[in-house]
């Protein structure tokens, strides 16, 4: 009874084990102690660089906004990641100096939730049913080449 007693306490710390979340971080999460060091009108993209790393993304339609985006999740064994933390941060640069123009925060709370559009696109053509598919290839089959 007394050697069963260890295995028992270790099948129990593998189980509990399988239920500690497991935490990820995506991106880049910046340190809101490096955004002050950047000064408007004073630091460059190079010291951005320098001190926050490359950008996760530049803007589309203006490359003088630069996006650092990061965020944590945690999953409980099975269940879906739940996310914890998100942040970006948008770097904005006068064009015509390359300077830092603006500094701005964003969390998950100003995350705005995008329902998705259950359409399909039609396509030309003939929509075949299940017997169809299954029939159609009825004696389409190659016959085995005689000259082998």
């Amino acid at each position: 009874m007394t050697a069963a007693l260890p295995r028992l306490a270790l099948l129990g710390t593998v189980f509990l084990s399988a239920c500690a979340p497991v935490v990820r971080t995506h991106g880049n999460l910046v340190d809101p102690a490096d955004l002050t060091q950047l000064r408007p009108g004073v630091s460059g993209q190079a010291d951005v660089v320098a001190l926050l790393g490359t950008p996760s993304a530049e803007g589309t339609f203006n490359p003088n906004e630069w996006y650092y985006i990061g965020q944590t999740t945690k999953q409980t064994a099975f269940l879906a990641p739940d996310i914890s933390e998100r942040r970006v941060v948008k770097v904005t640069f006068d064009p015509a100096t390359a300077l830092v123009q603006k500094v701005e925060q964003l969390d998950k709370s100003d995350g705005i939730e995008v329902a998705p559009v259950a359409r399909t696109t039609p396509t030309a053509g003939h929509n075949l049913g299940v017997i169809e598919q299954v029939l159609g290839n009825v004696g389409r089959f190659n016959s085995p080449s005689k000259n082998k």
